[in-house]
């Protein structure tokens, strides 16, 4: 298995996904179930820790610089967004559970449009254009 593959599925298997807010996604879980506990809002669905760890999800990004469709490297001190992400990891809807589940083990900090206090519909169209991504921490 490549190394992208292997962290496609630690987030498939560890990133429980809430339902979507925008109605429009393909992969719309169809349920309303929403994650309880500490969670990350990425403004279309939240995400929350189903028994990931910081170090493992940590060693597995880092293996997996060479993407689907283009190489990232997340530590590399930038900011990427989803976009991008999907690119890399081959989904944008997975690439969306990666940043959740990564903020919420405290790998990145995220950055919405529901930060700057935007209404949701607002919010929702801006982090459509982009504007939701992720930013390595510091040391």
């Amino acid at each position: 298995m490549r190394p992208i593959e292997a962290l496609a599925k630690y987030v498939r298997n560890h990133a429980v996904r809430g339902t979507c807010n925008c109605g429009k996604c393909i992969d719309h879980p169809g349920t309303d179930y929403q994650p309880e506990g500490h969670t990350a809002d990425l403004v279309f669905f939240k995400v929350a820790n189903n028994g990931g760890d910081t170090e493992t999800l940590r060693q597995l990004v880092v293996a997996a610089q060479e993407g689907e469709y283009c190489n990232v490297n997340l530590f590399d001190g930038s900011e990427h967004n989803f976009l991008e992400l999907g690119g890399w990891i081959g989904d944008q809807g997975l690439a969306m559970m990666l940043m959740g589940l990564g903020s919420v083990l405290g790998l990145w900090s995220l950055v919405t449009p529901k930060m700057l206090g935007m209404p949701d519909d607002m919010a929702l169209e801006m982090a459509g254009n982009g504007m939701l991504f992720m930013v390595p921490k510091r040391g």
